[in-house]
């Protein structure tokens, strides 16, 4: 069934609300850290919220972020998965940032 667009809503694709762990750095500017939840995801993009506030030279609108995100399923019921992404940042407010997907792939983890 097709969503209805109230006229406010600008995403392509339906965000899934999620709660998943996360880690992040920027791949350009200082050696900076991060980690905290992603809130949202969908196959465009994700909402991640900082455990600690982020400083606007540690991510800006318009930097790329490496993201590691524990997957929730597992492979074939047993294997742990981790979403690992490269996003542009389209949005940040201080303790939370919007990413859109430049790429992303499923890495298995070792049990």
């Amino acid at each position: 069934m097709p969503r209805q667009n109230n006229g406010s809503e600008r995403r392509l694709k339906f965000r899934f609300p999620l709660d998943l762990v996360v880690r992040f750095r920027p791949l350009t500017g200082p050696e900076f850290f991060g980690a905290g939840r992603a809130v949202n995801v969908s196959s465009r993009g994700v909402l991640v919220v900082s455990e600690q506030p982020i400083g606007r030279h540690e991510i800006s609108v318009g930097a790329l972020v490496e993201m590691s995100m524990a997957w929730p399923s597992l492979l074939d019921g047993r294997i742990p998965l981790q979403l690992f992404a490269v996003g542009r940042v389209v949005r940040y407010r201080g303790s939370d940032f919007a990413a859109a997907f430049e790429n992303y792939q499923f890495r298995t983890l070792k049990i």
